[in-house]
């Protein structure tokens, strides 16, 4: 799984399943048996999404961890940064706006961690290596579970990674998901100590999330650039809201 800079980064077929990623990387997923029963037993991966199975804890979140690398981003953050660990939602209504060069500092900051890895699940478009090498991202920690995965496999891959102190970043594209699963997903960050990005197309309602932000396009008012709205919906423990308006390369 381990490659150099690959022109696409992919699994490597179509129909290679979670089930085969994680025996390949063992040592990727060292999460605790707190929720064995949804994630260390693969034949129960529906109860993810049941509520009888959820368990109802308290949730705490880290400081400030990685500058967005938008001075008018940090300034709206209540951590003046990313925070360290959780999970933040990104929502925008069309995928490929630029919403991984917004992370990009964030990307090449856990990318070059080689004691962690960045998992993808399910992204809707093919990552190319070439231009992740270039915003700076070590690829040769990457691992991707294809967007073929079905949404039970997708989801129980989220909260295993999540709860592994080996994965450093876990980035997932999964719509229509409820508050419940969004907690569940947010308590497993909390268990890992690992930060977890979302996107999706719209906001839950009362998600409890660590931070929720709402992206959109925006006119373009320089050659080579390309302008894009950032809102703060909501963050854990600050009743801070906002927008501002952020330059990314094209």
């Amino acid at each position: 799984m381990n490659t150099t800079a690959p022109t696409n980064i992919s699994a490597p077929t179509p129909e290679h399943k979670v089930d085969q990623l994680l025996q390949q990387t063992q040592d990727l997923w060292r999460g605790s048996n707190q929720h064995n029963t949804a994630v260390d037993n693969p034949g129960a991966r529906h109860s993810l999404l049941a509520d009888d199975l959820f368990a109802d804890h308290e949730i705490t979140d880290n400081g400030a961890g990685q500058s967005t690398g938008h001075a008018e981003l940090d300034a709206l953050l209540p951590w003046g940064a990313w925070p360290q660990a959780g999970l933040i939602e990104v929502i925008n209504k069309q995928a490929g706006i630029g919403e991984l060069q917004l992370l990009a500092p964030l990307l090449r900051d856990r990318s070059q961690q080689q004691s962690s890895s960045i998992l993808w699940i399910a992204p809707p478009y093919p990552l190319h290596g070439p231009a992740l090498a270039q915003m700076g991202v070590n690829t040769r920690n990457s691992f991707v579970v294809p967007a073929q995965a079905s949404c039970n496999q997708a989801l129980w891959s989220i909260e295993k990674a999540l709860q592994s102190q080996e994965c450093g970043l876990v980035l997932a594209w999964q719509n229509w998901l409820s508050a419940r699963v969004i907690r569940r997903l947010q308590l497993a960050a909390r268990e890992g100590n690992t930060l977890g990005v979302l996107f999706h197309q719209r906001p839950a309602a009362h998600s409890p999330s660590t931070l929720q932000l709402q992206l959109s396009s925006a006119p373009v008012t320089e050659a080579g650039y390309r302008n894009m709205d950032v809102q703060l919906l909501k963050a854990r423990g600050s009743h801070k809201q906002g927008r501002v308006r952020i330059k990314l390369p094209c």
